[in-house]
């Protein structure tokens, strides 16, 4: 470790060019991670806030809420949830959103005492509307009014919560059958029964979006261990002269390949680590209209995904370190 260490401080530019490049690979990963998981929790933010773990659907919804319809009355011990993606207009401006309701004293939601066709509404439906204004439902021409705001995603768009007497009112109005989206809680019930999680990656966009993430990071950390074994294998050939000379006055190969493996270990660790803190800072400069978030968990972890490949990848250095002759090295013959 002390050898390795030396050999660092005595090639500062070296080094400090493999760390920069480091650097930039593990914090531009980490910065897919934040936007990553900030788009997965704007995709489901609402049905996250829930205070309740298990979902009972229509068997033929596909998991997904909007194609849920239980026409069933719902038993006591359960609270029903109804959801529908609209357009509502105000005047000549038209904005999607998609009503969620509760009944008035739930506990599993935001705190609910609307009268019926009152809503409150993610703030950033209020680009064109504000509070007190009313909105029209583009295709059964049902009204809201605005009565306050609280904050709610679903699908990339603005939640508007209501209670369960304007969700009845709206159907009755409109003509549509009697229904609500899922019953809230832990019962056994005829229907389909799912975490949340479930319904969480079942909201239309989500698996495609989070898969193409999962892959762009996959593809930039393996990248980011090939340049990093590059880098170091070109160090090995450099210095084999000297390392020739170490080998013949009797270091042993085991030191010098430890020293190796030190200094990759180094360069990683201290570049994922400032990454972490970068990205937490990046987290707390970010707009708020930009869905980033930072998940220390997530950042760590493909931090030690690229700890590991970098681990790997001083396979084919040490090969070289093991297979050195050190009379051929000094003689300046390269096997």
């Amino acid at each position: 470790m002390n050898l390795a260490f030396k050999e660092m401080w005595r090639q500062k530019r070296k080094f400090s060019l493999i760390f920069v490049i480091t650097l930039l690979i593990v914090l531009l990963s980490t910065l897919i991670t934040g936007l990553a998981d900030g788009l997965a929790y704007d995709n489901g933010a609402s049905l996250r806030e829930l205070e309740v773990e298990t979902f009972h659907l229509a068997d033929d919804a596909d998991n997904q809420l909007t194609r849920s319809f239980i026409e069933s009355s719902t038993p006591e011990s359960l609270t029903p949830l109804g959801v529908k993606p609209m357009t509502l207009v105000h005047g000549k401006d038209k904005q999607d959103a998609t009503l969620f309701t509760l009944p008035n004293d739930s506990k599993v939601g935001p705190t609910l005492d609307l009268d019926v066709g009152e809503v409150l509404v993610d703030p950033s439906f209020l680009d064109t509307v504000t509070v007190g204004d009313t909105v029209r439902d583009f295709a059964t021409g049902y009204r809201f009014t605005i009565a306050g705001t609280t904050e709610g995603r679903y699908s990339h768009a603005p939640v508007m919560w209501a209670s369960m007497e304007t969700w009845e009112a709206y159907q009755a109005d409109s003509g549509q059958p009697t229904y609500v989206s899922a019953w809230l809680g832990e019962a056994d019930t005829s229907l389909a029964t799912l975490s949340k999680q479930d319904v969480v990656e079942a909201v239309p966009g989500y698996t495609a979006e989070q898969g193409t993430f999962t892959m762009m990071r996959g593809f930039l950390l393996f990248i980011g261990a090939f340049i990093l074994t590059a880098f170091f294998y070109m160090l090995t050939l450099q210095k084999l002269p000297e390392l020739g000379i170490l080998k013949a006055i009797g270091i042993r190969p085991r030191v010098i390949g430890t020293a190796l493996v030190t200094q990759v270990m180094a360069t990683v660790l201290v570049a994922s680590l400032l990454a972490a803190t970068l990205t937490a800072l990046v987290a707390t400069l970010v707009p708020t209209d930009i869905p980033f978030r930072f998940d220390a968990g997530h950042v760590l972890l493909y931090g030690a995904i690229m700890f590991g490949l970098s681990l790997i990848g001083t396979l084919l250095p040490l090969w070289k370190l093991r297979h050195l002759d050190a009379a051929d090295a000094l003689g300046g013959t390269l096997q």
